[in-house]
Formats: C-alpha cells, structure tokens, sequence
C-alpha cells in the first residue's frame, strides 16, 4: 500500500539521491541507520522551505522501494480529525509525522502522539517539525522528554552553494531534464536559497522541458530566468 485516504504525501518524485549535498550528510546517514535498524526514532527539524516534506517523501519512498511499508501524515491535515487516526498508522513499518508543531499545544493530540510512541516498539518513527524538540512549547512533559530522546538533525538552510548545487543537479539526473547551463547557474545563484522554494521553482520548469528533446531557444532559456526571477520576488512578498 503506497498510500491511504488520510493526509498522505508520498511522492514518487522524492528520492534520497536528492540530497547529495555537504550539509545533508549527517541526516542522510540517519536514513542509512533507519534502514540497518540502528535507529528507532528520528526527529528532523528545519527552518520553512528548507525541504522537510520532500526529503520525509524521499525516506519514506526508500522504505517502499525495499519491499518494507511507510506512511507518511501530515499533522496540519489531522487537527480537526479524532486522534484516535493514529491508530490507523500502527501496521507500517515506519511512520512519518510531518508539520508536529501544527499540534504542539493541543493536549490530546499530544498524547495521542506519546502513546503512538509507546506502541510503536516494533515500528520506526520520523517527526519532523521547524524547531528542535527541545525548543518546542510542549505541555506533556514525557511527550517532550520521549521526543529529545529521538536522534536529532538539523537541515540546511540553502547558504552553502555546494548544497544547493548537488541538490539541482541531483533532481535534474533523475529527471532526465539537461538545462542550458544559463539557467542552472542563475537558479543557483539568484534564485531562492532555501532547498524547498529552489524546488518547488523547479517544478514550473517541468510544462516547459519535459517534451524538450533538442537545444532549447534563446527565448525559452530568457523565459525561464525571468520565471526564477519572478518566484524569488513572489517568495519574498510572502515572507
């Protein structure tokens, strides 16, 4: 089962090879862990637009891949639905909460998060949430002390262009799409920084190249630019 009529986000077009930059060494190796059973619980947090809902696809599309079960749920979805949905998730092998802080706060779903994770001793858990689970204003003190016992990472902020460089040229292999260099390096280099806006600009080149089969026109690559030009102005008006 790749999905179920919950909140569900997995994405065929989230793979761990997405992430082939420096800075995400330290959490893709956590995903390595995951996999060997060497980790249980895995807390992932990040600034916004930093890429957290592709790379939690990603994982969970990696489990899928070997044949294993994972669900991933976006808590923003749930607010107004019973806790009891959790119980739902209980038969994968790993489940991943995205957007935690959405109910940070709420007393019943935060412990319905803490008795998913004392039964989930034969299951692995991903939380992902903007801020360390330390820095979050939790109201059940063991729902916060279980969530800090979690391995903890950080994900990059877009600042290193190493990063934002192999994450582009990761996504642009997989895809199968060859860009003029012109607008890979402006993408890089005046688009948005942060991995998930740098991503999500990406997306509206697909209608443009994906029938692409030769050199494309001057006026198709200018097309382009002024389109990163115009997110990153869209981008910056919504923060």
């Amino acid at each position: 089962m790749r999905q179920l009529n919950l909140a569900i986000d997995v994405r065929s077009d989230a793979r761990i090879s997405d992430f082939a930059g420096p800075g995400w060494a330290s959490v893709i190796d956590a995903t390595r862990q995951l996999h060997a059973g060497l980790l249980s619980r895995c807390f992932i947090h990040g600034v916004a637009d930093t890429g957290k809902t592709h790379l939690l696809s990603a994982i969970c599309e990696s489990y899928l891949d070997v044949g294993r079960t994972a669900i991933q749920v976006s808590l923003i979805e749930l607010v107004h639905a019973p806790t009891e949905v959790l119980q739902a998730l209980e038969s994968f092998d790993l489940v991943a909460l995205d957007d935690l802080d959405a109910v940070v706060g709420m007393p019943h779903w935060e412990e319905a998060i803490y008795h998913l994770i004392n039964r989930s001793e034969q299951r692995q858990l991903v939380f992902v949430a903007r801020s360390p689970a330390t820095h979050l204003p939790i109201g059940l003190p063991d729902l916060q002390s279980r969530l800090a016992q979690a391995a903890s990472f950080g994900l990059p902020v877009g600042d290193n262009v190493d990063d934002r460089r192999a994450l582009l040229f990761a996504v642009l292999k997989r895809n199968g799409w060859q860009f003029d260099p012109a607008i890979t390096e402006h993408l890089i280099e005046h688009g948005s920084h942060r991995p998930g806006l740098m991503l999500k600009t990406l997306a509206k080149f697909k209608p443009l190249f994906q029938a692409q089969r030769r050199k494309p026109s001057l006026a198709l690559i200018r097309q382009t630019m002024a389109m990163i030009d115009q997110d990153l102005i869209d981008q910056n008006g919504e923060v």
